[in-house]
């Protein structure tokens, strides 16, 4: 027998394993904290060209060997190891403007004023590396208060189809070290609680911790590398739109029981926790109330290795 298929076997029958348990919620299997143990990679291929020729008997079984301990000992640390993605730390270069992070603490605010007129508006957010919280109104059509240590954030505003339009984002160069805390800098937003509103959020690492129960969501698009997003939705005016695009992310997103609520979920590698759904299909989740229900929140969860959890309150 051949060493190489030992060890790719083994390691289909791990992952094969790994995501039946954890889809039936025997283990909670973090996929988002293995990412730290990419160099076994390198074990396991060194394993399979030592022993792919080897003319001893026993050397397709001794790749095996090594090849299950391997998997043990990721099978048992993305079990216990929840991923704590607030645990970064950056090292500030300097920024576009040619500024150099002082280690000072900035603030700074921006605001949009709000007119009646408006009954529709979208709120585009980029810029990672920072802690961006949600959870209260403004007079204002948006605002937003931040503390920083680098990087320059903007505001700007433009009209599509009648609609409003704000892109706010952060520009500035910057390299992680991988440990320490992400609220280095922080964005506390506020939202006009009239218009109904089109929400894009992207970054590549960040914190992400949006309460919008106080507010009218047609769609809300979130994508981001290594990041984290904890999101409350409200009651929808009709239909609600959710995109999930992630890398390695942590997803926490809640819904209104009284609402019907699918879930179409796009992943392989990612653990998932739909209390309250049940599966229709492949990758398909849906609400016991989901047909009779007036309004309903449609969910698409794509990831590369996340952990996404939809919880109905």
């Amino acid at each position: 027998m051949k060493s190489d298929k030992i060890v790719w076997g083994l390691i289909l029958v791990f992952i094969g394993t790994i995501l039946l348990l954890d889809n039936f919620n025997v283990i909670n299997f973090y996929w988002g904290s293995v990412w730290r143990l990419w160099p076994v990679i390198l074990i396991l291929l060194g394993a399979e060209m030592l022993f792919a020729r080897s003319s001893r008997a026993g050397g397709p079984w001794i790749a095996g060997v090594i090849t299950l301990a391997v998997l043990v000992f990721v099978g048992w640390y993305g079990s216990t190891h929840r991923p704590e993605y607030s645990r970064w730390s950056f090292d500030w270069h300097d920024d576009d403007d040619g500024s150099k992070d002082s280690g000072d603490v900035r603030r700074n605010t921006f605001s949009e004023p709000y007119l009646s007129s408006v009954s529709r508006a979208e709120l585009n957010v980029s810029g990672g590396a920072t802690s961006y919280e949600l959870n209260d109104t403004t007079s204002n059509l948006f605002s937003a208060d931040i503390e920083q240590r680098f990087g320059n954030y903007s505001l700007t505003k433009s009209t599509r189809d009648s609609m409003e339009v704000l892109t706010f984002q952060m520009n500035g160069k910057h390299r992680t070290r991988g440990r320490g805390n992400f609220s280095t800098n922080k964005a506390v937003l506020r939202l006009n609680s009239n218009p109904v509103w089109n929400i894009n959020m992207e970054m590549g690492a960040g914190e992400t911790d949006f309460d919008l129960t106080r507010f009218k969501v047609a769609s809300l698009k979130l994508e981001g590398g290594a990041a984290s997003f904890d999101v409350k939705l409200g009651e929808p005016v009709n239909t609600t739109n959710v995109d999930v695009q992630t890398g390695v992310a942590d997803v926490d997103l809640s819904v209104p029981s009284a609402a019907g609520c699918r879930i179409e979920v796009e992943t392989g590698l990612s653990s998932r926790d739909f209390e309250g759904f049940e599966k229709q299909g492949d990758g398909v989740y849906v609400t016991s109330n989901y047909q009779s229900a007036p309004k309903k929140i449609h969910i698409k969860l794509q990831g590369g290795i996340s952990d996404f959890t939809v919880r109905r309150y």
